[in-house]
């Protein structure tokens, strides 16, 4: 417990060192000193762990290769998993060892990853694990929420996102050269276990196929926009229609077509732009007397405001509000991941929601197969 604030600091470890630690979680993590007391870190390169330790203040004793490594050798209430891939092995290793889970996106590649995760969580008896849908922290998404009216009235979602590459987002954020040093042997055992699990998830003829897909753009990406819907009008119940494009420019151009709530119609629209001149996300909700639409700028960029924009009837007329607040959706769940470990507060998004979402996303290869000729497999074939 902190004298300045008498708040129950909790230790924590952060394992994998790549954009999103350097530029969002770790900075935060520091910016909470009265929260979090940062004990230890892993990454698989040495170099990049000796870097970013110090400048984080971890001395290199507390630097390990592995999650494992770092469990075994440090008391900590928590980690936060930042690694590549599924996070569906490391989480449960944190879980089963009694340490909770904050856990980024993708939560797991298959629904089998997730339930050995629900019974370990389950068998703690108290909620364990932070699934890190940041969207569902912002404070513009929350007034969004607040102002939606009926689900009958809903009658459209449409989301868009406009994604440039990955090195003109985080120019800003000086981040440690990329590691060179990691055993190839042992990244390519990482990325064998993972196609396994994505071909137990979708079978060998569409995992070959799509992926990559899969992994990196549904559920590395478009799986923010399908919680974000789950969250707000209810769960994709539907999808019936799926167009991929532009493989020229890859990953491409991805479209998802289905319903939601009470059977308002939902399409998404991802598009990999590599030189487009800013990465940009909308979300825009229409119902029978107005709409909601939200706008999302830089993920990796801390406390720059989302906008709400709200259209609705006034009088004979009409008017126009808008919403920004400056308070950081990465922070916020921060302090809900805090709140859980010490209080056992159950935070908004959880191992269940994640569930739901992946479910989602095996629906989506499932019509793309369809339309592509391909026979679905593994546990997308399986009735929902």
């Amino acid at each position: 417990m902190t004298a300045e604030t008498g708040t129950t600091k909790i230790r924590i470890g952060v394992a994998g060192l790549g954009a999103v630690a350097q530029s969002v979680h770790l900075p935060l993590i520091q910016r909470r000193w009265d929260l979090f007391e940062l004990a230890a870190l892993a990454d698989l390169s040495a170099a990049n762990g000796a870097a970013v330790g110090a400048q984080f203040g971890v001395g290199p004793e507390h630097v390990y290769p592995t999650l494992g490594e770092m469990l075994d050798s440090e008391e900590l209430d928590g980690v936060v998993l930042l690694t590549s891939g599924s996070h569906g092995g490391p989480a449960l290793e944190a879980l089963q060892r009694g340490v909770a889970v904050f856990c980024e996106k993708p939560l797991a590649f298959s629904l089998a990853e997730i339930d050995r995760l629900l019974e370990a969580e389950a068998a703690a008896g108290r909620p364990r694990l932070l699934l890190a849908y940041m969207k569902e922290y912002d404070p513009a998404v929350l007034a969004l929420r607040e102002r939606l009216p009926e689900a009958s009235e809903i009658r459209y979602v449409n989301v868009e996102v406009l994604h440039p590459s990955g090195p003109s987002q985080l120019a800003f954020a000086n981040l440690h050269p990329p590691a060179r040093d990691v055993d190839p042997a042992v990244l390519a055992e990482l990325v064998a276990a993972d196609r396994a699990v994505i071909a137990q998830a979708l079978g060998d003829e569409v995992a070959a196929a799509h992926g990559d897909l899969y992994a990196n753009v549904v559920l590395g990406s478009l799986i923010h926009d399908l919680s974000l819907v789950r969250a707000l009008v209810g769960p994709i119940e539907t999808v019936d229609e799926v167009h991929l494009w532009a493989s020229q420019d890859a990953p491409g151009s991805i479209e998802v077509g289905g319903t939601a709530g009470d059977n308002a119609r939902v399409h998404l629209h991802w598009h990999y732009l590599a030189d487009y001149p800013h990465y940009r996300e909308t979300v825009t909700i229409h119902h029978t007397t107005g709409s909601l639409e939200l706008e999302f700028t830089v993920p990796y960029l801390l406390n720059a405001p989302t906008e709400l924009r709200i259209v609705s009837s006034s009088g004979t007329g009409h008017s126009h509000e808008l919403v920004r607040s400056v308070d950081e959706a990465f922070e916020a769940e921060l302090v809900a991941f805090h709140r859980m470990v010490t209080e056992g507060v159950e935070p908004p998004t959880r191992a269940v929601h994640g569930r739901v979402d992946v479910q989602t996303g095996q629906r989506i290869l499932a019509v793309l197969a369809a339309t592509s000729g391909l026979t679905i497999g593994g546990e997308a074939a399986q009735p929902a």
